[in-house]
């Protein structure tokens, strides 16, 4: 049995607010340096003894134009729909996807490492198989000279411990991937992390896990608090509904 137990730390997350901050930027200045130049120029011509006429459309590049008002307003409002503790807690789950992602190519690459350390042994003993007398003499100087005598325990141990950490990754990811789609799922998590007003705490340090006993659940665990989510979405995507997730990975 698969003991999952090994706990994914959120990255830093937040949605992309680009559009939001260029268009703030340019609002600031058409009412903040752009308007103080315009009050500075306009001042000159009240001066007593000032006679500069100016023409009607002179104030005409100082003005906030209706472009520029729609731009701020759409990049406001998605910033604003972007910004809610469901919201927020989705950006989380998608930057936990890309952890377990990542967790996933880290253990390929160490299973990769460990197949290659058996098969320098398994192809030796391949040529005393098949090998003429010179071949098997060479072979067996070869595996004393680099310590290829066994299969070393490390090298299982890698190769074992890899499959079972690529099998949690994508376990992982998909229950996350599946589960940010409820509604529910999401608002339970936000009320937690609000109810116990322990926002930054649970953006900063929040670890993500399958639970150990029930394998249809997620743990997100943060600084003394935690919250356990399940989803109906879980049984959309089991590789067999009909079976539970203790017997399939048995």
């Amino acid at each position: 049995m698969l003991l999952l137990s090994i706990k994914t730390t959120a990255q830093e997350n937040d949605f992309d607010m680009t559009a939001l901050s260029e268009s703030t930027s340019t609002i600031t200045t058409v009412i903040n340096s752009n308007m103080q130049d315009y009050i500075q120029w306009t001042t000159q011509s009240m001066l007593d003894g000032n006679t500069i006429i100016y023409n009607n459309d002179d104030g005409t590049s100082y003005e906030l134009t209706p472009e520029q008002m729609d731009t701020f307003n759409a990049a406001y409002a998605d910033g604003l729909a972007n910004s809610t503790p469901e919201a927020l807690t989705a950006v989380l789950l998608n930057d936990m996807i890309d952890v377990e992602q990542g967790t996933y190519e880290d253990e390929k690459e160490n299973l990769i490492e460990a197949a290659s350390e058996i098969a320098a042994v398994t192809s030796i003993a391949e040529m005393l198989v098949d090998g003429d007398q010179q071949t098997k003499i060479n072979a067996e100087a070869y595996a004393t000279e680099n310590d290829l005598r066994a299969i070393k325990e490390s090298s299982r141990q890698q190769f074992n411990t890899s499959i079972s950490g690529m099998l949690e990754a994508s376990l992982t990811k998909n229950m996350i991937e599946g589960y940010a789609q409820d509604s529910f799922v999401i608002d339970t998590i936000a009320a937690s992390f609000m109810n116990t007003n322990t926002v930054m705490d649970f953006f900063t340090n929040t670890a993500v896990s399958i639970d150990e006993l029930i394998p249809t659940q997620l743990n997100l665990d943060w600084n003394q608090h935690n919250v356990g989510v399940e989803s109906a979405m879980y049984f959309m995507y089991a590789n067999n509904p009909e079976q539970g997730l203790e017997t399939i990975l048995q």
